[in-house]
C-alpha cells in the first residue's frame, strides 16, 4: 500500500474546510518562509539593532528579566 492509499481515507473523511485548513497549514509547512521575511524593513531594522545590542553585551541580565517578570506577574495576580 503506497502513502497515498494510506492518506486518502482520511483526507476524504474531512469535511471542506478543514480540508482547506489542512492544505493552508500544509502549504506553510512546506514552503521556506519565515515570519522575519514577512516582516517591513521597518520591523526587521528593530529586530536587528536589538540582536546588535545583544551582541554588544548591552542586554538586560537574564536575573534581571527574571525578576521582573515574576513582578508584572505578581501584580497581575498570576
Amino acid at each position: 500500500m503506497t502513502r497515498i492509499e494510506r492518506i486518502a481515507p482520511f483526507l476524504e473523511a474531512l469535511s471542506d474546510d478543514a480540508f482547506e485548513d489542512f492544505l493552508a497549514a500544509a502549504s506553510y509547512a512546506a514552503s521556506s518562509d519565515t515570519i522575519y521575511e514577512t516582516l517591513s524593513p521597518a520591523e526587521k531594522a528593530e529586530i536587528d539593532a536589538a540582536i546588535a545590542r545583544l551582541d554588544a553585551d548591552e542586554g538586560v541580565p537574564y536575573s534581571d528579566l527574571k525578576a521582573r517578570l515574576a513582578a508584572k506577574l505578581k501584580a497581575a495576580g498570576v
